[in-house]
């Protein structure tokens, strides 16, 4: 048994050595360089996400027409995390998602407006 341990006490050893890694190659190689790459990503994703959530909480929901829709079980079960998360309505982000939808491709609703005007009563 002791064996065991001290066999694990080595390689402990040897991953602090190296870094974490387990290979003194790659433990060369600056962690400066590895760094950056990845910290201006998550910062500036949290700060877009952060006025995503301030853009979806400040909707207002204007609509009084309910609809019934159907939604696969992993999207639910994200929309009650959400829900618990951050204190947003799955109705609210529903109607804001569309909202944002519509309005990113104004080609759509061109497209529904023009098709309206060829059918026949």
């Amino acid at each position: 048994m002791t064996g065991i341990r001290s066999l694990a006490d080595e390689l402990r050893e040897t991953i602090k050595k190296d870094g974490g890694t387990g290979n003194n190659d790659q433990s060369k190689t600056p962690p400066a360089k590895r760094s950056p790459s990845t910290k201006p990503a998550k910062k500036s994703t949290d700060i877009t996400l952060e006025t995503l959530f301030e853009n979806i909480l400040a909707y207002e929901l204007a609509g009084k027409e309910k609809l019934l829709i159907r939604l696969d079980d992993r999207t639910v079960f994200l929309l009650k995390q959400l829900k618990i998360a951050k204190a947003i309505d799955m109705n609210k982000l529903i109607a804001y998602s569309l909202q944002d939808f519509l309005r990113t491709h104004p080609e759509l609703i061109q497209y529904v407006k023009e098709n309206i005007k060829t059918i026949e009563l």
